[in-house]
């Protein structure tokens, strides 16, 4: 048959008649003779079955021979650094195992429904995955099944969807798998309750042709319009940037690992009954560590637990109480972040006695050497010098120019005013309208990146 007799209809459709056509060929042919010696107890009952081994084996052929080209091989990189709790995916191949080889994979619905996923560092791969061919939702009777489950799979989903941001990077507004999991999220939830997902839907589209932009804006669910953030970039760059920006205290595989053994930990805002986790651990045999955990121990720490870049900002901007040990935060923590990641600094330098009265580095020998890189990027980067004649107070300059002339010139603010304490205070209220994009977050750290090094490292002669 030639293949437009197979193309009418649904695509889960033509899959079906193609599945059925194939199913004899494969039998008969010596070219799948490997795949029916390995196959033949399996396909007894399953008539598309034959199609997805050979597509399976297919995908995983093409993954094997897989290599970036050249002009894009700077973000395929980029995106194996991004930091993400978890992926789900509608593809069948295995790029995703392939960029978080640390990451644990659920295949299926069932993979999902029927075990205990932690919400860190996992891959759902809803469709199927090519690691077990008969998982692949490929025909019209696997969407069928899949679909009268899928509200199983949406309450699944539900958890993810309210507690995390997520963002839909290669689908479009009208891709129906993406309409028919989010129909199920509506269907979840009382109307009242949609708003819940405000801020957690970000739609990224690529056009090299268009220039970035982000909007919020609505789409029609199930007759219902739920609030979705667009973002339309020519190239992947900056979004898997700001995604690699973002950084936990310990990997994401090591904190799957410790949710999936501690059950339940009451925080308390006692800064003296922080919470810390001590043990050397070597990543290979982490799913065998045992979970100790010590209130005020005084050993050496693999990270504080929990702490993230916006913790230490607003602990930074005031806006959360204070406590961090300051040693261990520079050493087990900021020492970790990749040094053209803007993070404040200073603060901590101070409360740990590494910062003179002058602001001077004091035994730089005894700091680790991302620490001092990160202080000669920033004292190269920040224009602290006084080159105007007038210098504003900080109320006048937001009133003179606006907020986003301040975002714009945020890393020479200390040139045009002398009030730290009123940039502090404009800092603490992010975000300011229309500056609640990638754009903006990253502007706000550089700020805050130069309130640290204003206030704790600036000779006070310079202020």
């Amino acid at each position: 048959m030639p293949l437009s007799y197979y193309e009418s209809g649904t695509l889960p459709e033509a899959a079906s008649k193609l599945g059925e056509a194939f199913r004899e060929h494969w039998f008969r042919s010596e070219e799948f003779a490997d795949s029916r010696a390995e196959w033949q107890d399996e396909v007894s009952g399953a008539m598309s079955l034959p199609l997805k081994v050979e597509v399976s084996k297919y995908l995983d052929e093409l993954l094997d021979a897989f290599a970036p080209s050249a002009d894009l091989q700077h973000e395929w990189n980029l995106f194996t650094k991004t930091t993400v709790d978890g992926l789900i995916t509608t593809n069948f191949d295995k790029l995703l195992e392939h960029a978080f080889p640390t990451y644990k994979l659920y295949v299926g619905q069932d993979g999902l429904l029927f075990s205990d996923p932690q919400g860190i560092a996992e891959i759902y791969a809803i469709h199927g995955s090519t690691s077990d061919p008969s998982s692949l939702v490929l025909d019209a009777e696997d969407y069928k099944v899949y679909e009268e489950r899928n509200a199983y799979l949406a309450a699944k989903l539900l958890t993810v969807f309210v507690e995390h941001p997520v963002l839909f990077l290669g689908y479009s507004f009208n891709d129906p798998n993406i309409h028919q999991i989010l129909l199920s999220l509506v269907q979840g939830l009382r109307n009242k309750s949609v708003e819940k997902l405000q801020d957690r839907l970000i739609f990224v589209e690529w056009d090299p042709d268009a220039s970035p932009s982000v909007e919020r804006t609505q789409m029609s669910v199930g007759g219902q319009l739920l609030p979705v953030i667009r973002i339309v970039v020519p190239d992947w760059i900056e979004v898997f940037e700001a995604l690699a920006n973002r950084q936990h205290a310990l990997n994401a595989r090591t904190l799957r690992i410790l949710k999936e053994q501690v059950y339940e930990i009451v925080l308390t805002n006692d800064p003296k009954e922080r919470l810390y986790a001590y043990q050397d651990i070597d990543d290979d045999k982490a799913e065998e560590l045992s979970i100790v955990f010590g209130v005020g121990a005084k050993v050496a720490a693999v990270g504080v637990v929990g702490i993230k870049r916006e913790d230490v900002i607003a602990d930074v901007l005031g806006t959360l109480p204070g406590g961090f040990p300051a040693d261990e935060v520079i050493e087990r923590h900021i020492a970790d972040v990749p040094t053209r990641t803007w993070y404040p600094l200073y603060k901590y330098l101070s409360e740990a006695d590494h910062l003179g009265a002058n602001g001077e580095i004091l035994e730089p020998a005894v700091l680790p050497q991302k620490i001092l890189a990160r202080d000669k990027k920033v004292r190269s980067e920040v224009t602290m010098h006084v080159k105007h004649r007038r210098r504003y107070s900080f109320d006048k300059l937001v009133e003179k120019h606006g907020a986003k002339w301040i975002y714009n010139n945020i890393l020479e603010i200390p040139s045009y005013t002398h009030d730290a304490e009123d940039f502090r205070a404009f800092l603490a209220t992010y975000p300011q309208d229309g500056l609640d994009n990638l754009w903006g977050v990253t502007q706000h750290v550089k700020g805050v990146v130069v309130y640290d090094y204003w206030v704790h490292r600036l000779p006070r002669s310079e202020n």
